[in-house]
């Protein structure tokens, strides 16, 4: 015969609860359904639908299903308990299943994102070297510090430059 459970189970199942009550209630916003469009998708009644979205009532198996299946996730999704500094590793997830990328394309992914974040690799390997630090090219016109737009001027002194050369091709000079 089984126990009911002790309050601090009862306490720690409330709290999965609400998270699955939020989860569900954030996939369909991000999903742009309204409760109707929702419940009409699970099979559910609006009012069942809202109960659901503020953890009121324990969906069963067979309405997680169809909960998933309206969201248009697998059920492992739905269920996933979500530390909220785990977000961003389900958001990268998400883009590389979406994606459809191979191993080899997560690999290039990372090595992208180790040169942006300039950490060194986890994954072994030698590290590569920092790179050094190149100060950006200035503009060639005496007395101005400006970073190059083009042809060694800044944008100033560049646009400066074509429109004194459009001038003197209109009026027939150099």
């Amino acid at each position: 015969m089984a126990m009911p459970p002790e309050p601090q189970d009862a306490f720690t199942l409330s709290g999965h609860l609400q998270g699955l009550a939020r989860r569900i209630r954030a996939l369909r916003e991000r999903r742009g359904l309204t409760q109707e469009d929702f419940a009409a998708r699970c099979g559910i009644s609006v009012s069942f639908a809202s109960l659901l979205e503020r953890g009121e009532r324990s969906p069963s198996y067979e309405t997680l299903l169809q909960v998933s299946a309206a969201l248009q996730l697998p059920l492992y999704e739905l269920l996933r308990l979500e530390d909220p500094q785990d977000a961003g590793i389900h958001r990268l997830e998400t883009f590389i299943r979406a994606q459809g990328l191979s191993r080899a394309d997560v690999d290039r992914l990372l090595t992208v994102a180790e040169v942006m974040f300039n950490e060194p690799s986890p994954r072994g390997g030698a590290d590569p070297a920092p790179a050094p630090r190149v100060e950006p090219a200035r503009c060639g016109e005496p007395g101005c510090e400006k970073p190059l737009l083009a042809r060694g001027l800044c944008a100033a002194h560049y646009h400066r430059e074509r429109r004194r050369k459009a001038a003197g091709s209109e009026t027939g000079g150099a």
